[in-house]
């Protein structure tokens, strides 16, 4: 549960962040208990990583980092919502930046996005999403985890899920996974956002449920030989 003073030692903690001396992050010992997790949609993975948060007694850190963006940025939520993993949200965010005056670029979005997650690190959590395993890359004893499956097993869960036809499971994925990659590949400038070298863990869904990924996910937290 994320109140008003988890979100205020976070934007605390990212400012601090953001005076820190490069080369040294403030918390950093903390970082054991934070897990990055990405996932294309269909694979189960926001179920993994509410289980993930649950298990550790940890924040699980989603649609929440708008709010705190927001806080960071000084700008409207609702605007921030707009460019939330959509790299088509700045087409049109230009315009509330003309008439506000407020610079909300992809630069500086991205460096408020870096400042909000790395405080979002010193403090713990689970992250999903947002490129916060390329953001956090530099920090150790973070876990990177990616969770992939098949097209078609993340059409039939995805179907399954929401009550929808296959067709619009097919169109809803393809269109998500393609607004996620564009986003990582501009923001980060990353020719292939799900390449192995970028995580630690990746796995396969097709055959494991949420729970049981979740077990393997804290299974190598636990072995993983971090700094």
């Amino acid at each position: 549960m994320h109140t008003h003073n988890t979100i205020h030692s976070i934007s605390s903690l990212a400012e601090s962040a953001q005076r820190t001396e490069p080369g040294h992050h403030p918390g950093e010992e903390k970082a054991r208990n934070v897990i990055t997790l990405s996932a294309g949609t269909g694979t189960g993975g926001k179920e993994v990583a509410e289980i993930l948060a649950k298990r550790l007694g940890i924040d699980l850190y989603d649609k929440e980092i708008v709010a705190l963006l927001a806080r960071e940025a000084h700008l409207d939520k609702s605007v921030l919502e707009r460019l939330d993993e959509r790299l088509d949200g700045f087409k049109g965010a230009w315009l509330y930046s003309f008439l506000t005056g407020e610079n909300i670029s992809e630069e500086n979005y991205l460096r408020n996005l870096t400042n909000v997650l790395r405080g979002i690190a010193c403090r713990g959590g689970v992250i999903f999403g947002r490129g916060a395993n390329f953001i956090l890359a530099d920090l150790s004893s973070v876990l990177r985890v990616h969770i992939v499956g098949t097209f078609q097993t993340c059409v039939d869960r995805l179907a399954a899920q929401e009550d929808i036809t296959r067709k619009e499971a097919s169109l809803k994925i393809q269109e998500t996974d393609k607004a996620r990659c564009d986003y990582i590949k501009e923001l980060f400038k990353c020719d292939n956002e799900s390449a192995p070298v970028h995580f630690d863990l990746i796995i396969n869904s097709d055959h494991l449920a949420p729970a049981h990924i979740a077990d393997l996910i804290l299974q190598a937290r636990e072995h993983a030989e971090f700094e």
